[in-house]
C-alpha cells in the first residue's frame, strides 16, 4: 500500500446492495473520466459521477455512505451521453441518490419503500385507507351523524377545528422526522471534517438562497427549462405547506372571499405553479420510463393529484356545490396525507432536506479547506 494512504475496508456486497435500489449497471466502467470531464458542475472539490462509481466498484462503503457528490448532481445526462461504454453513469447516479436515502434513514422503513414496489404501494394504499377510516370515524362517531347524511350537502365549517390540529401533524410529524436524520446525515459526511463553527456560520445564508432560487441547476448549460419547472414546483409546494403551517386557520375556512383577497390567490397562485412544475417533472420522465421505478412516479403524480382536488374543493365551493365540495374535500385529505407521510417522510420528497444539506455541507468543506491547511496523506485514495 502507497505510503501516507490510509487502509480502507472493502465490502463485497455493497454493489448487491446498491443494485436493490435500481439500474446501476457500470461493470463496463473503465474510469477514463470522461463522464466527469464533460459535467459542468464537477471541480477539484467535487469530482463526479467517477468518485461515487469508483467507490461503489471497489466496495468502499464507508467514503462512499459520507459522500455528498450524487446530491450535487443535477441529472442533466452529459455524462451517460459522452460515455464510450455506454455505462449510463446518470441513472447510476439517480440509484445512489435512492440508496444513500435508505442509509440516512434511521427508522429503516426508507430503505423497503425505496427497494420494493410491493412496500411502496402498500404504504400509500394503506395510510390512504386508514385517512377514509379516520374520515368516517369522525363524521359517525365523533359528529354523531347518521349514515343517511353523509350524502347530504353539509357546510365544512364543522370540521375546521378539528381538521386544523389534523393538518399540522401529517406536515410536522413528517418535517420533524426529517431533521431527525440531520445529525446522523452529518456525521456520516462531516464528522472528520472538523470544519470550524465559523464556516458552517458563514455558509448557511448562501445555502438558504440557493434552497429558494435553486440556482445550482442553471449551471448546467442543458437544464435551464427544467430548472423553471423545478423552480415553479419548489416554490409552489413550499408555500402551500407555510400556508397550511402558518395561516391554517386563515387559509382553510367557510368564509367566502372576493377573487382579489390574498387568501385566494395566493392558493391559486401555489396551485398554478404545482400543476405547471409537475407536469414537467412528469413529462420528463415519461421520456426516461426505462430509468425510472414506480416510487420515481408517486410523487409527481400525487401532488397533482392534490392540486387538482384542492381547487376542486374551492371551484365546488364557490359555485354553491356543497355535497360535491363535501367529497372533493374528503378526497382531497385521502390523497394528501398518504403524500405527506410517506412520499415526504421515507419516499422521494425527502430529498427537499437532503439537497439542500448537501449543498451546505459541500461549502462548508470548502471554506473549512481555505481556513485549515489540509492534513497531508488525508483522505482516500481513489
Amino acid at each position: 500500500m502507497a505510503s501516507g494512504i490510509l487502509p480502507v475496508p472493502t465490502d463485497p456486497t455493497l454493489l448487491a446492495d446498491i443494485r436493490r435500489y435500481g439500474k446501476f449497471d457500470i461493470t463496463g466502467c473503465y474510469q477514463c473520466g470522461s463522464c466527469t470531464l464533460s459535467c459542468d458542475l464537477a471541480s477539484d472539490s467535487v469530482n463526479f459521477p467517477r468518485k461515487s462509481i469508483r467507490y461503489a466498484l471497489l466496495g468502499l462503503r464507508t467514503p462512499l455512505v459520507g459522500g455528498l457528490e450524487p446530491w450535487l448532481c443535477e441529472d442533466c445526462g452529459d455524462c451517460t451521453i459522452v460515455c464510450p461504454r455506454q455505462a449510463d453513469p446518470r441513472t447510476s447516479m439517480i440509484t445512489l441518490r435512492r440508496f444513500l436515502c435508505g442509509q440516512y434513514d434511521w427508522t429503516g422503513i426508507a430503505a423497503r419503500l425505496l427497494r420494493s414496489r410491493t412496500w411502496y404501494m402498500a404504504s400509500l394504499i394503506l395510510v390512504a385507507a386508514l385517512t377514509v377510516v379516520l374520515i368516517l370515524g369522525y363524521h359517525l362517531w365523533y359528529m354523531g351523524l347518521p349514515a343517511s347524511q353523509l350524502t347530504t350537502a353539509l357546510g365544512l365549517e364543522h370540521m375546521f377545528p378539528t381538521i386544523t390540529y389534523y393538518t399540522l401533524v401529517v406536515i410536522l410529524f413528517p418535517f420533524l422526522l426529517l431533521l431527525s436524520r440531520v445529525l446522523r446525515i452529518w456525521r456520516l459526511t462531516m464528522s472528520g471534517e472538523h470544519a470550524p463553527a465559523s464556516a458552517y456560520w458563514s455558509e448557511a445564508w448562501a445555502s438558504l438562497r440557493h434552497a429558494v432560487t435553486q440556482s445550482r441547476m442553471r449551471k448546467c448549460p442543458s437544464e435551464h427549462r427544467r430548472w423553471i419547472g423545478h423552480w415553479f414546483l419548489a416554490t409552489g409546494t413550499g408555500t402551500m405547506l407555510a400556508v397550511k403551517v402558518f395561516g391554517l386557520r386563515w387559509f382553510q375556512t367557510d368564509n367566502i372571499y372576493p377573487i382579489y383577497n390574498p387568501q385566494r390567490w395566493i392558493g391559486y397562485l401555489a396551485a398554478a405553479f404545482i400543476l405547471y412544475g409537475g407536469a414537467t417533472v412528469l413529462v420528463r420522465r415519461l421520456q426516461a420510463q426505462k430509468e425510472m421505478r414506480p416510487r420515481d412516479w408517486g410523487l409527481p403524480i400525487l401532488l397533482l393529484l392534490t392540486a387538482v382536488s384542492g381547487l376542486s374543493v374551492n371551484i365546488f365551493r364557490y359555485t354553491g356545490f356543497a355535497l360535491c365540495a363535501h367529497f372533493a374535500y374528503a378526497l382531497h385529505v385521502v390523497i394528501a396525507t398518504p403524500m405527506l407521510l410517506v412520499e415526504m417522510t421515507f419516499g422521494k420528497w425527502a430529498h427537499m432536506l437532503y439537497r439542500p444539506l448537501a449543498f451546505y455541507f459541500q461549502a462548508v468543506k470548502e471554506r473549512a479547506a481555505q481556513q485549515i491547511p489540509a492534513q497531508e496523506g488525508a483522505g482516500y485514495a481513489v
